[in-house]
This record gives structure tokens, C-alpha cells and sequence, in this order.
């Protein structure tokens, strides 16, 4: 056991090196002034701290805080090094910065409804507006114009999302409440942890003595990068708490003043901020709260969020009229601008406010003598040609630094590229429009754009040499992301294969980078990041690998991605490549792996037979490999097949015995998907308990290592749970989490397996409406990703939304779906199930028992619990006339669920056991999870019981609960229903009963008839 704390010195220089063999043995080794001055730098650093050369000072993001140390003498050269020392990570500043030197024009109705939004919030109605606009709109300016009228009592806190070269996830949302500590993140750890608690108490309402009061200040030092009491806490339990707090500060700062919170080009947001906004939004529904974004229209992320108790508005930023332009044109223009110009203008621009400032500020625009750009880079491009040679050097030079940084930061780069500095180039740019200046020495580009512009002016030659350049940097640098390393390698090798091949680039630049983007892909897999797997293959297989085995190894990744993201076309092709190429080397592992993903594919898409062929021929290949590492994986596949249309006992089997290999080969990821998988096989057969606790045990394991689609899962399989024990609210919020993290995957089939869960919630909840239209979009996703399960499973909420909406004929012809699906599913119970509670809805009667035993077959086959299917039959015998017999099925059924009480509730009352139907009754209606078909059903059975037993009173009351529950819900089945029954209690005319089904009609004839 160490007596102290490890302590590192690190020493960090950046420049070129040579790189190669030494002495003619096979190692690889680095050389040159730049190693040596990193050694040097090393060795004079103290315990714990960071030296860096002047050349990665020079290149450093001015969000590092760097102090001058010490300069020493380099070996070799006249020169000295300048030494700095890393200090921390400085936060930006807490505003908006627009220029205001252009007239702020049109936008009336979008001013107005935000106006409109700021009021109502301020009000106590939380929301959350968009503004929505491509480049160069004026969303920023908006939303400054906008705040700039607000009551002064109203607290806005802004941050804006950088497109790259931010390294902090949790910056945007972290300058906007912790950016008004001022300077204090340039200061030391205890500095900070002061100024964090004193802005606690005095902003957000905090007292000295409150227990979350330190844990604030660790959550400040913890995202502004500082060691903090988060650091030694597992990843994803450090960024809940982290969420907590920030949520509760949040509120407590709403309890004293409307908030409103501004976060700028959310279109470059981490998947982190997302979750962070989402929370948010959420946590904040009660409160005088305001979330407004701005980001682009191609923007990859679902926004605004739809949030109960939270208005959610979207406000796009439509080109500006012709009057609105004309307008600004006149404003900016040196001059009288005649109207045939402004015309040719406005058609130019296509009316985007950046286009027309930056044309009008052309020299000699309004003579028509400069050629007008046809779109915004080559319009921002043509500005920068028109750029003095210094003012030039210095915006390039801005453009390869980020978007924002130090006029020192400038100056000492131009230094190490041998030019001179200029430092009115940099005001001249400022004068321009182009970049803007501040007070404090500091620099931003005016417009992403325009950064993006100047950066591809630059040639792709010094392109490739500063990717390559930065890739092997990163190579010696132990902790860096080998997604960033192989995103750089790769950039290189695709510059040098497109230009021809340069001197300053290694030969074997592709085939470093194809060995990057293979490991950076596999990595992907890991943590359950498909898309960005598959892209990394694509772009290694772009690259063309020259042998067959990494050729192949990168298809079956692709391959892998596409399968988990059920994209089964391509992923089929791949793998039947694989499949092929690995039988033709006599690759037996990968043979092994191609028929395990064919395998998953053919289950996919409902193919049981071909599933089990392929996946029985790579368990044995991966038996006689002795590879129980991939043996246990292909196992677990295997045993999943079983578990929706096979064999519950033998998933039993197969899972045991990859959870057995996984456990003993110390691989927990394959162990906690096997626990997933048998976690399911209890939850279908009836043990929930069971299930829950084999989630748990698989989530702990997926959290602690970073499993994305791990977590994923295990969080829709509990939504799923939640919803069978009728824990509605749990459902959903578990639901909502699993959509938006597999949104955030990339996913497809994960969401809309959730808008099916949510809309069973909401059928079940009496929000019909919603019911139909989230079950319409996954059923939609599900026909076009091919899914034959994901397809039934969306049919059940659909079919039976459609019912309690009086659509019948739509329903009947879901039904027919549902059963034609049961004729070609094989075993599969679930289309039989779904087709059988259609039925029994709509009071089928005879054609209701017939599905329902079909079910009930399909469901023993399987070894599921049956207790649903049962209590289907039971009701559908109870629409024949058999309640007797309805009764001995309900006998067999686990547990004590209130849809299947409300059904025996119902038989007890046709056999004229008044007692124990009112017993059942009451049962139903103390549960807080009984829908409210449950409760009609148990309340008309209650009534049928009051009145064999002569409490004519009671049963008046109980027909006339089931009505008012029926009124409320807006069932039609259930309205008609228990209207009937009440006009029979009362012994009034029933006009209801014609057009209910010949099974509910059978129903109340036995029940109150005479």
C-alpha cells in the first residue's frame, strides 16, 4: 500500500519528429529537439505539475490558463525554450455577444411570440423555445434584441456550444450559471471552491449552512476542470448527481426570480448537454422558468423536447422579406441603392441577413461593379480575397485556433510560423465585420462561417501536414481518445490519397490510419455508439486495406453496427461477404462471427429456423476453437432467439452457460447481456421480482463500463416491467430516458420500441388520441426497418387505440394483420395475443375464443406466462356463455393483476356470485394501477352482484360509477357498455346495446336479465 499519493511531472512540447527504427532493431522510437526539450520540460516540472513548451503554449486553446515559469538553453541552438506552466481550464464569459452595428429588421411575429413566451414563463408557465435558423439568420440577435426588454428582476444566464476544440462537455451550460463567478476559474482550486459557495448563497439562494452547499462548490471545480470530490466517483453516477445539483440550484434560484436560460449554436451540443437541457426542462416544470436554444435546421438532435407541464415552441427564422431587405440594403449601403439592385440583392442573398451585410459592406456593391457570390462561403471567401496580406495571415492563423482565443494567442503563433504580427491587421479585421474584439484581449470570429471559410482556404497540402502533425502528437501522448487520434490519421491519409502523395507524410499513412479507425470502430462497438462504429469502418474500408483479413475484420464491424441498429439490407451483405471471404482463407473465427451476426439478423427479421442454423454453426465452430470468449457471446444470441417465439427453458439453458463462461473469463460486458437477456427470460415468465433484480445486477455493470447501449436496454426492459406491474408514471419516465439515450446512439429501433410502450401507457391512461398517434410512427419505423416483432408489438397499443376511438373497421383490419403475422411468426405468441385482446375489445364473442385459444396454445409452447392470455380467454368465454369455464382458466393464472380481477369479477357475477364479485370489485377499484376498463368491467359485474343480492341502491351506484368512468375515458366500447348496463338496472330503455359486439351484447343479457 502506497504511503502517499502518486504524483506525475509531465512535460508536453509539440513540433515535428522523426520517427523510425534504431540501431536496425524492430523497435520504433522518436527523435529529435522536440523530445528532447518534452524531457527536459519533464524533469524540471515539480510533483503534480504540468510544464509545457512555448510551441504548444502557441498552439493551446486560450481556455487553458498558462503562466510563464522559466527559459532555459535548447542543446544545439542559439535560442532559449519559454517555459509555461498549466494552471487550469478558464470559463468563458456568461452573455450573448451579437454585433449591433447593422439595423436590427423584420422578425415581428417571432419577436412577439418569444416576447409573448418570456411574460407567460415570468408568469410561472415553464417553456422551452427554439429558434431555429441556418447560418447567419440572426437567431443570436433575436434572442439578445428580445432580452434586452425584459423585467429587470429576471435572471438570464447564456452559453453558447463550440463547433470543435471544446474538450469540456458541460462548458456551455456551465458559462452560463458558473460564468458569473467572474474571473474566479483563472484563480486556484480553493479560490474557486470560495467564490463557488459565496455565488451559491448570494445568486441561487443557497444558505451557509445547507449540506449541498459543498457539493456545489465540487460540482463548480469539477466542470471548469479542477480536481474535485467527483473525480473518484463512477462516470455516470457522478453526472446524475452532477444533473442534480445543477437542477436544484435551478430552483432554488426560480423560487426568488423568473429564470431564463440561453444556450447559443445548439446544433454543436454534446449528447451530455442534451441530457443536462432535457432534466432541465423537466425538473423546472412547475416554476418561472425559460429555455431558449438557437441552432440550425440541420441540427442531428430531436428539439424542442416535448415535456408534460412545459410549452415547447419553435420559432424559425424564414429568409426576410423583400420589404425587411430593402430595408437593411438602405441602412448599410454608402449611398442611394437604386430599387433594380436592391432586387438583384435580395435574390442573390435569398433574403439571409448575413448575406445582405456582407454584400452591401463590399466595396463598390452598389454600383454593381464586383460580381455578386452565389452563396454564403464563396460571399465570405470573396471578402477574405479582398484582405491585405497581414490581415489575411492573421484570420487564417485565427481560423486553425478555434472560434475564440487571445490576441496573445495570435501573436505567439504568427512568431512560431516566422511571421510578423500585426496588430492592426487585427483591428482592420474588427473594423471588417470579420472578427470582434474585446476589452479584455480576446478575439472571436463574428460568424462560424466565416471561420469555416478561411479554414478551407487553407490548401489541402498544409491541411494534411497540420492532420498528420497533430495525429502523431497524439500518438505520443498517452490518454488520448483514439477516436480523435484516428480521426486526424485518417484525415491526413485521405488529403495525401486525393492530392498525391507528399514528401511531409508518412507512405504508410493509410494503412496507420485504417489500423486507427479499426480500433476506433471496435471501441465504438463497445460502448454502444453504432453509427459512429459504422462510419469509422466505412471511412477505414475507403481507404481500401490491401489484405484480406483486415478488410474482412472491418466489414464484420460494419456489419456488427448495422445489425445492431437493425438495418438488415446491409447488414446482410456484409455479412454474407464475410461469411464467404473467412470460408475461402479458412478463417474459422471469422466464419464463426459472420453466421453468429447472419444469425441475429435472420431473428431480426423473423426467421427462427435460419436463426438457430446459423447461430447452432458458430457455436459449434467457437466450441471447437476452444474460444470461449466468442462462444459465450454467440451463446447468448442464441439463448435470446429462444426467448420471443422459441423456448423459455432452453434460453434458460444457453444464457446459463454464457453467463457461466463470461463470469469465469472475467468478461463482465458479456456477462451483464447474458443477466439482461435472462432477466427477460423472468420477466416472461411471470417473475418479476426476478427480473428485477437480474436488471439491476447487468445496469451496475453497463454503468461501470461506459455501456450506452447496454444501459439502454436494461432501462427499456424496466419500462417494460414498470408497465406490467401498472406503474404508469415509472413506465413512462423510464421510456422517455431509453427513446432519448437511443436517439442519442443513433438508433432507430430502440425509440420506436419506446413510442410503442408510451403509447400502451397512454391507451391505458385514456389518451386515446396520443395512443394512436405514437403507435402509428413506431408502427410506421417498424414496417420500414422489416421488423416483424417491433411491427406486432406497435399493433397491440394501435389496434386497440383504434377500438376505444369507435374506429372499428381500422381495427378489424389490425386484427387481420396481427393474425396473418401469427401464421408465418412460427411460435411466436405475441401477433395471437395482440389479435385476442382486439377481439375480446370489440366483443367478438365466438371468433374472440377461437384467437384467444390459439394464444393461449402459442404462449404454452413457449413457456411465458400466460396469465394475459388467460384472462382474454376468460373474458371471451364469459361473452359465449361459458363462466364457469371462464372461471378455471382465471384459476391458473400468476398473480393478481387487476384486468385479470375484473374479469373474474365479471364471472362471479354470471354465475350469480354476488358476494365475490363485489369482493373483486373492490379489489379492482382500491388498485391504484387498474385501468379504466378494468374499473368498468369490475363495477358492472359489482352492480349485476348488488342486485341478485336485492341491493337494488347498490347496484344504482355502482352502474353509475362504471358510467362516469366511461364518460371520462371516452372508450366507445366502454361507453356503450356501461350505458347499456345502466339503462338495464334502471330498468329504462336500452337504445345502447345494438351496437355493441354479439359478445358484449351475450355479456349484459346474462347479467340483467330477469
Amino acid at each position: 500500500e502506497l504511503a502517499r499519493p502518486v504524483e506525475l511531472r509531465v512535460g508536453i512540447n509539440t513540433g515535428e519528429v522523426l520517427f523510425g527504427r534504431v540501431g536496425g532493431t524492430d523497435g520504433y522510437t522518436v527523435m529529435g529537439d522536440v523530445v528532447n526539450v518534452a524531457s527536459r520540460l519533464e524533469t524540471m516540472a515539480p510533483p503534480g505539475a504540468t510544464y509545457v513548451g512555448d510551441s504548444t503554449a502557441a498552439l493551446t486553446s486560450t481556455s487553458i490558463l498558462l503562466d510563464a515559469v522559466d527559459d532555459f538553453d535548447v542543446r544545439g541552438r542559439e535560442q532559449r525554450e519559454l517555459v509555461w506552466q498549466v494552471r487550469g481550464i478558464e470559463q468563458p464569459r456568461a452573455d450573448l455577444r451579437v454585433q449591433r452595428d447593422t439595423p436590427f429588421v423584420g422578425r415581428a411575429r417571432q419577436r412577439r411570440e418569444l416576447v409573448t413566451a418570456i411574460e407567460r414563463a415570468a408568469a410561472g408557465e415553464s417553456a422551452v423555445v427554439a429558434v431555429v435558423g441556418e447560418a447567419g439568420s440572426g437567431k443570436t440577435r433575436l434572442i439578445a434584441e428580445v432580452l434586452d426588454s425584459i423585467h429587470t428582476d429576471t435572471v438570464v444566464l447564456a452559453g453558447t456550444c463550440a463547433p470543435f476544440g471544446e474538450t469540456n462537455p458541460w462548458a456551455p451550460i456551465a458559462t452560463a450559471m458558473f460564468g458569473q463567478i467572474d474571473a474566479a476559474t483563472s484563480a486556484s482550486a480553493e479560490r474557486l471552491r470560495s467564490l463557488s459557495i459565496e455565488k451559491a448563497i448570494s445568486i441561487y439562494g443557497f444558505s451557509a449552512e445547507d449540506p449541498l452547499l459543498g457539493w456545489l462548490a465540487e460540482a463548480a471545480l469539477h466542470i471548469a476542470g479542477h480536481p474535485s470530490a467527483f473525480d473518484d466517483v463512477p462516470l455516470a453516477r457522478a453526472r446524475n448527481a452532477l444533473f442534480r445539483l445543477i437542477v436544484e440550484a435551478l430552483r432554488r434560484r426560480s423560487a426568488i426570480n423568473p429564470v431564463i436560460v440561453c444556450i447559443d449554436d445548439l446544433q454543436w451540443a454534446d449528447n451530455l448537454l442534451i441530457d443536462v437541457l432535457h432534466r432541465i426542462c423537466r425538473s423546472l416544470a412547475d416554476r418561472p422558468f425559460l429555455l431558449i436554444t438557437a441552432q440550425r435546421p440541420d441540427a442531428d438532435i430531436t428539439w424542442p423536447p416535448v415535456v408534460d407541464g412545459v410549452a415547447s415552441l419553435s420559432l424559425n427564422l424564414e429568409p426576410l422579406t423583400p420589404a425587411d431587405a430593402d430595408e437593411l440594403v438602405t441602412a448599410l449601403a454608402v449611398g442611394p441603392v437604386d430599387a433594380p439592385f436592391r432586387a438583384q440583392l435580395y435574390e442573390r442573398s435569398g433574403g439571409n441577413p448575413l448575406f445582405l451585410t456582407e454584400l452591401a459592406g463590399l466595396p463598390d456593391a452598389a454600383d454593381g461593379g464586383l460580381e455578386l457570390p452565389s452563396s454564403l462561403r464563396v460571399l465570405i471567401a470573396a471578402r477574405l480575397d479582398l484582405l491585405d496580406r497581414p490581415a489575411r495571415a492573421v484570420i487564417e492563423n485565427a481560423a486553425v485556433l478555434g472560434v475564440a482565443g487571445a490576441v496573445a494567442s495570435l501573436e505567439v503563433f504568427a512568431r512560431e510560423l516566422g511571421q510578423t504580427f500585426d496588430r492592426e491587421a487585427l483591428d482592420r479585421l474588427d473594423a471588417a465585420g470579420l472578427l470582434e474584439l474585446s476589452g479584455t484581449g480576446q478575439w472571436r470570429f463574428r460568424s462560424d462561417v466565416v471561420r469555416e471559410v478561411a479554414y478551407e482556404t487553407l490548401t489541402k497540402v498544409n491541411r494534411a501536414e497540420r492532420h498528420a502533425g497533430v495525429a502523431r502528437a497524439m500518438a505520443a501522448t498517452v490518454g488520448v481518445p483514439i477516436g480523435s487520434l484516428a480521426n486526424h490519421a485518417a484525415r491526413a491519409a485521405e488529403l495525401n490519397r486525393e492530392i498525391g502523395p507528399l514528401q511531409t507524410i508518412p507512405s504508410d499513412m493509410a494503412a496507420i490510419a485504417i489500423r486507427l479507425l479499426l480500433r476506433a470502430a471496435q471501441r465504438s462497438l463497445e460502448m454502444g455508439a453504432f453509427r459512429q462504429a459504422r462510419r469509422e469502418a466505412e471511412r477505414a474500408l475507403a481507404l481500401e486495406p490491401q489484405d484480406t483479413s483486415t478488410l474482412r475484420e472491418l466489414m464484420l464491424v460494419r456489419c456488427t453496427a448495422a445489425t445492431e441498429l437493425r438495418e438488415y439490407d446491409s447488414a446482410g451483405d456484409d455479412g454474407r461477404q464475410a461469411l464467404a471471404s473467412a470460408i475461402e482463407d479458412n478463417d474459422r473465427h471469422d466464419e464463426g462471427t459472420a453466421r453468429r451476426l447472419l444469425g441475429v439478423q435472420a431473428h431480426g427479421l423473423g426467421d427462427l429456423p435460419t436463426a438457430r442454423r446459423e447461430l447452432d454453426a458458430s457455436i459449434e465452430i467457437f466450441r471447437d476453437l476452444g474460444n470461449d470468449a466468442e462462444l459465450a457471446i454467440s451463446l447468448a444470441d442464441r439463448g435470446f432467439c429462444e426467448i420471443f417465439g422459441g423456448s423459455l427453458d432452453q434460453a434458460d439453458v444457453l444464457l446459463d452457460e454464457a453467463e457461466a463462461l463470461a463470469a469465469r473469463l472475467g468478461d463482465r460486458r458479456s456477462a451483464a447481456w447474458a443477466g439482461e437477456h435472462k432477466a427477460l427470460v423472468a420477466f416472461l415468465s411471470g417473475d418479476t421480482e426476478l427480473a428485477a433484480r437480474r436488471l439491476d445486477g447487468a445496469a451496475a455493470i453497463f454503468e461501470e463500463l461506459g455501456d450506452r447501449s447496454g444501459l439502454s436496454w436494461t432501462q427499456a426492459i424496466k419500462a417494460f416491467l414498470a408497465y406490467s406491474e401498472r406503474r404508469f408514471d415509472d413506465a413512462e419516465t423510464l421510456a422517455v430516458g431509453a427513446r432519448t439515450e437511443a436517439l442519442k446512439l443513433g438508433e432507430r429501433w430502440g425509440p420506436a420500441m419506446m413510442d410503442s410502450l408510451v403509447a400502451s401507457i397512454r391507451l391505458w391512461s385514456g389518451k386515446f388520441v396520443e395512443a394512436e398517434a405514437l403507435s402509428r410512427r413506431s408502427l410506421a419505423a417498424f414496417r420500414e426497418l422489416g421488423d416483424r416483432f417491433g411491427t406486432v408489438q406497435s399493433l397491440a397499443p394501435h389496434v386497440r387505440s383504434l377500438v376505444a376511438l369507435g374506429r372499428f373497421a381500422e381495427a378489424e383490419r389490425g386484427m387481420e394483420e396481427a393474425l396473418a403475422l401469427s401464421e408465418t411468426s412460427g411460435t411466436m405468441a405475441l401477433p395471437a395475443m395482440v389479435a385476442a385482446g382486439t377481439a375480446v375489445h370489440l366483443g367478438l364473442g365466438q371468433r374472440a375464443l377461437v384467437i384467444s385459444e390459439l394464444a393461449l396454445e402459442r404462449i404454452n409452447e413457449t413457456g411465458a406466462d400466460g396469465s394475459e392470455v388467460r384472462t382474454a380467454l376468460a373474458l371471451a368465454l364469459c361473452q359465449v356463455g361459458r363462466a364457469d369455464d371462464a372461471l378455471g382458466q382465471l384459476l391458473s393464472t400468476i398473480g393478481s393483476r387487476p384486468y385479470t380481477t375484473s374479469v373474474r369479477a365479471l364471472a362471479f357475477a354470471l354465475i350469480e356470485d354476488g358476494e365475490s364479485a363485489l369482493a373483486d370489485a373492490e379489489l379492482v377499484a382500491a388498485d391504484p394501477g387498474a385501468t379504466y376498463l378494468d374499473r368498468v368491467i369490475s363495477h358492472v359485474a359489482a352492480a349485476a352482484g348488488a342486485r341478485s343480492a336485492g341491493d337494488e341502491a347498490a347496484a344504482v351506484e355502482q352502474v353509475a360509477r362504471a358510467v362516469a368512468i366511461a364518460e371520462f375515458a371516452g372508450d366507445q366500447v366502454a361507453r356503450v357498455f356501461a350505458n347499456a348496463a345502466q339503462a338495464r338496472v334502471l330498468r329504462g330503455q336500452d337504445v345502447w346495446s345494438a351496437s355493441l359486439g354479439d359478445g358484449w351484447r351475450r355479456v349484459l343479457d346474462d347479467l340483467f336479465t330477469p
